[in-house]
């Protein structure tokens, strides 16, 4: 019996002693593997990882070695299926925060790339609530607005460029989403605050690269709001530069005509009031 239990302890030391060796080998090809991936040695640091995932599959080391992977494919294979595939299996080992983070971030954009918009969104609210660091917040935000817009829920994606907004002012995900807020606006009807919003836009960034795109949306929200003539005025400054001049041709005559009739309404107006009365 002593004997048996000399055995089982021996037995358990050299299990310990084997995983502690496997350990110990799958860093060392991990951090083989990263330096190959960063000398741009693609198929060196593929092998590399691979082996490091072999030697310990279900560990820390491995996780992150899956991760690696995800980003080789993701960054220099353009497969964002077998990326997202990587990134899944990295989640299920890692232990690590804010690799954990990152990986959520970019199973994401792998899952937008294979247009599985709801998988996607589903993985962004689970990031954006577990309070990530503010960059990656601020990412996941801007990814999920840009998502919602896609799919035309122009409300809860406006509700997201706001947030984006406010979180990254005077940074380029925040400019983009102040725009964003403004163009969201006149879709959904409510031209009074997109023309706010494009004008204090406009006010802060006049010759950025997408004040043509401001100018054009805010011309449109001042005609729905019945300043034709001014925003005749901006189409007329922003037909040179706006990317697609047809566009702006078809908005200069869709005003011109509205004015017209209103202009033809009103002396109909004018005439029925002014001719004498039949008795």
């Amino acid at each position: 019996m002593l004997r048996r239990g000399r055995l089982a302890l021996l037995l358990g030391s050299f299990v310990l002693v084997c995983a502690a060796c496997s350990q110990s080998q799958s860093r060392i090809a991990y951090h083989e593997g990263t330096k190959a991936l960063g000398a741009f040695r693609i198929e060196e640091a593929r092998a590399d990882f691979q082996k490091a995932i072999r030697l310990a599959p279900r560990s820390g080391i491995a996780g992150l070695s899956y991760f690696r992977l995800g980003e080789i494919e993701d960054r220099f294979e353009n497969r964002p299926d077998r990326a997202g595939e990587d990134y899944i299996r990295a989640l299920e080992n890692l232990s690590d925060r804010d690799v954990r983070d990152r990986a959520s971030f970019y199973l994401a954009r792998a899952l937008v790339s294979q247009g599985r918009m709801n998988n996607a969104l589903s993985v962004l609210k689970k990031l954006r609530e577990s309070h990530p660091a503010r960059v990656l917040w601020i990412r996941a935000s801007d990814l999920s607005a840009q998502v919602l817009e896609r799919e035309e829920h122009y409300r809860q994606a406006l509700s997201l460029y706001r947030k984006v907004r406010e979180k990254a002012e005077g940074e380029k995900e925040g400019v983009r989403a102040w725009l964003k807020v403004g163009l969201l606006e006149g879709i959904l009807g409510e031209p009074d605050a997109s023309a706010r919003d494009l004008g204090e836009f406009l006010k802060s960034h006049p010759h950025g690269p997408m004040a043509d795109i401001a100018e054009f949306n805010l011309a449109r929200a001042l005609s729905a709001e019945g300043h034709d003539r001014q925003a005749l005025a901006l189409l007329a400054d922003v037909m040179g530069r706006y990317p697609n001049p047809d566009e702006v041709n078809a908005q200069i005559a869709a005003i011109r005509t509205k004015m017209k009739a209103a202009a033809k309404g009103g002396a109909d107006s004018a005439g029925t009031a002014s001719s004498p009365e039949k008795k």
